[in-house]
């Protein structure tokens, strides 16, 4: 908003300079009236004196009053002036306007009194006789008994002129002085005016947060330039430090975003100085809410809560680490950590807070103490069973060899029963940890599905089960792991005849998944079904909705969750459906095999040691049945040693593979020459009569010079990226 004039800070600069020019200017008017008036009566008398001397020798000494009033007439007109000359007994001996022998006695005029005493005497006082102001210089000639006062009187009117007339020029040159010094107050104080402006604005703009820049005008050198540069500088060095304050919350605000720990801030009475999402989302506090200055309280009221949040705040943090553990809502546990919140003297200002979701340790915990729990049920139940009859062959072996037999096979399904257990938790644990290799090939699935249906035909025969298939035409490939796939249909389909009566049907069928390039594999069975309450957790490790029923069909309990986890390394679905007393379905959906036929190809370089080497291994294991993989080099060596390692840390085994020249592949049979040369000095020729190019500029991580960790990595480096190629190459999904 604009200021108004009249309350700027130049008005009163100028109303200040006119305050104090009107005063000055009052003043010396005033005062300059009476000091004329002194400085000309001074003036006039002393020359009044004079002339009062110079008469006193002019004029005749006469003792008769009314003697000297011609010569007195005839002086005075020339003087201009009254003249009296007085006796000093006061008789007036002659006077220029008046008969002598009339005038009063003068001997107790003032400077009559003071001519006697001292030779000279003035007096102003108003005249009864001219009736006006008048001014007496008295001067005695002569001494004792002839002495004499000649007086000399003139009227102050003549004065009073003269001041007049000296005040009026006094009076026009003040004005005129006073009215040029305001003019120049004026510029100057709209000038000023315009710069403390400038300054406001520079102010205005600093405290919008712009730190405007160049803002101020240099030349004048004087302190409010001074003050503009100042400004200017501090004006850049604000922006810095600004700049670097937002960087740095900037980067503060990125990590507490970026946390999956929640942060909370709180001064040393509880507020809230600052939380984070996550902190926001485990305490479930209102969504978009500014919870920044709200207590705690009205983030939450748990009592546990509050009494970590008292803890926290009252806690000495000299003597270790404040963490303990707290259950919300939804059973989600968190462990709190808390730290002292210091200012840069060492200060307590309040506590940080950091909350870690434990949930999924505390649940990972109870599936630990579960799964020891009921390993080592399964394992004591065949162990047991074992250790007595054993113990009952050793001591006190039957005399009957068919009671020994018998005793033998109890011990033989046991010791069966506490292998297969063994061996499917090897199982499950190499699954759960990544270590087990699962290759990614396409695999026909009738020919996957009826060598499942082979190992249980005659089961299902003897048991009276209908065991069919049924499959949609021309069915792609699915991609997947052979041996795997083929475990996860014997699990399926042993567990069908497991649960389904004498009479009843499974059917394992296979389709197109609707809209997708999947394919779903089902196995049906009209068995007993799951309770529906159980079907959450039916793939859980050792979980069994008829624990007793489960052990008697020699069950372990760990079946569907090796499916599970198979079906999940294979980018796969798996969902179950079942209904009590009409059968169970376990569909399986698992993604097409969409890999390009490519034909014959061939990897070729100079040394055929490693580059050519590693593509040709990912190549044999992505590639497409019935497609040839050749590597060759035009200047053959061995493998290098360290090409055989890093491929084996990618789960191919290359150590059979063999370097080569071109003479040892059939060139015409080739459709398609990929070459791998990156260095200038490297010659990668085409054969000639051959397929088309195609050409990966890799270079050669032989060449590579350095300790055995950077080699290693040179050759990581062009692993990784020659896999990605390969793959992308015979359009194979990549291998985890």
């Amino acid at each position: 908003m604009r200021r108004r004039w009249n309350n700027s800070l130049a008005f009163k600069f100028f109303f200040s300079y006119f305050v104090v020019t009107l005063l000055l200017f009052a003043g010396f008017y005033l005062y300059s009236a009476p000091l004329l008036r002194r400085f000309y009566v001074s003036h006039l008398s002393l020359r009044m004196e004079q002339e009062g001397r110079v008469l006193a020798r002019v004029l005749p000494p006469r003792p008769d009053p009314g003697s000297l009033d011609a010569e007195a007439r005839r002086l005075g007109r020339e003087l201009r002036a009254r003249v009296t000359v007085i006796a000093p007994d006061g008789r007036v001996l002659g006077d220029s306007d008046e008969p002598s022998q009339t005038m009063e006695n003068h001997a107790f005029r003032p400077e009559v009194i003071e001519a006697l005493r001292s030779g000279a005497g003035a007096a102003t006082r108003y005249s009864t006789t001219v009736r006006y102001q008048m001014l007496y210089q008295a001067v005695r000639d002569g001494s004792g008994a002839q002495a004499r006062i000649i007086r000399i009187a003139m009227p102050l009117s003549d004065v009073e002129s003269v001041i007049a007339s000296v005040r009026r020029t006094l009076l026009l040159g003040l004005l005129a002085v006073s009215g040029l010094g305001l003019l120049l107050a004026l510029g100057f104080s709209r000038l000023l005016g315009r710069r403390i402006k400038r300054l406001v604005d520079f102010s205005l703009e600093l405290a919008r947060g712009s730190f405007p820049q160049n803002f101020f005008s240099r030349g004048r050198n004087d302190e409010i330039d001074v003050l503009e540069q100042h400004l200017s500088e501090m004006s850049a060095s604000i922006r810095d430090h600004f700049e670097q304050l937002v960087a740095e919350k900037e980067k503060i605000a990125s990590i507490l975003r970026c946390m999956v720990e929640g942060v909370l801030v709180l001064d040393r009475n509880g507020n809230i100085l600052l939380i984070n999402e996550p902190a926001a989302r485990m305490l479930h506090a209102e969504t978009g809410r500014d919870l920044a200055g709200t207590s705690v309280l009205e983030l939450s009221r748990r009592p546990e809560l509050l009494a970590i949040v008292r803890g926290a705040l009252g806690f000495d943090f000299e003597r270790g680490l404040y963490s303990r553990e707290l259950e919300l809502k939804d059973g989600c546990w968190v462990r709190v950590n808390a730290t002292g919140l210091l200012n840069g003297r060492g200060a307590v200002l309040g506590s940080i807070l950091v909350f870690h979701d434990i949930t999924e340790l505390k649940r990972l915990e109870a599936v630990r103490s579960d799964f020891v729990a009921n390993v080592s049920h399964e394992l004591r139940t065949p162990l047991t069973a074992i250790r007595g009859y054993v113990e009952t062959l050793l001591r006190s072996p039957p005399a009957d060899p068919e009671v020994a037999r018998t005793f033998l096979g109890i011990v033989d399904r046991h010791s069966e029963r506490l292998s297969r257990l063994t061996e499917e938790l090897l199982i499950l644990a190499d699954l759960e940890s990544g270590k087990m290799r699962i290759a990614r090939r396409p695999i026909d699935v009738a020919q996957l599905i009826q060598r499942a249906l082979e190992v249980f035909a005659d089961r299902a025969s003897k048991k009276n089960v209908g065991l069919e298939h049924r499959l949609e035409p021309d069915l792609p490939p699915v991609l997947g792991d052979l041996d795997r796939l083929e475990q996860v249909l014997i699990n399926l389909i042993d567990n069908a005849i497991k649960y389904t009566d004498a009479g009843g049907e499974i059917v394992v069928s296979a389709a197109r998944a609707r809209g997708e390039d999947r394919i779903e594999i089902a196995v049906a069975d009209t068995g007993c079904g799951i309770p529906e309450q159980d079907l959450p957790r039916i793939t859980e490790r050792f979980y069994r909705v008829d624990k007793a029923r489960s052990r008697e069909l020699g069950g372990t309990g760990l079946g569907l969750a090796i499916v599970k986890h198979i079906v999940q390394a294979l980018d796969g679905r798996l969902r179950i459906e079942s209904a009590v007393r009409k059968g169970t379905t376990v569909r399986v959906d698992l993604p097409a095999a969409t890999q390009r036929n490519r034909g014959n190809v061939l990897f070729l370089c100079t040394g055929n040691s490693c580059r050519s080497q590693m593509a040709e291994g990912f190549a044999r294991r992505c590639a497409a049945d019935g497609t040839r993989i050749y590597s060759a080099g035009t200047r053959p060596k061995g493998i290098h040693p360290l090409t055989v390692r890093v491929m084996n840390e990618a789960g191919v085994d290359i150590s059979g593979q063999s370097s080569k020249s071109l003479e040892a592949v059939p060139v015409s049979e080739i459709d398609l020459v990929v070459t791998l040369c990156g260095e200038s000095d490297e010659e990668c020729p085409v054969p000639a009569g051959t397929a088309p190019r195609m050409h990966w500029p890799l270079p050669d991580p032989v060449a590579v010079q350095g300790d055995e960790e950077t080699v290693l990595a040179a050759f990581r480096k062009v692993r990784d990226e020659i896999r990605a190629r390969v793959e992308e190459l015979f359009g194979c999904v990549p291998s985890r």
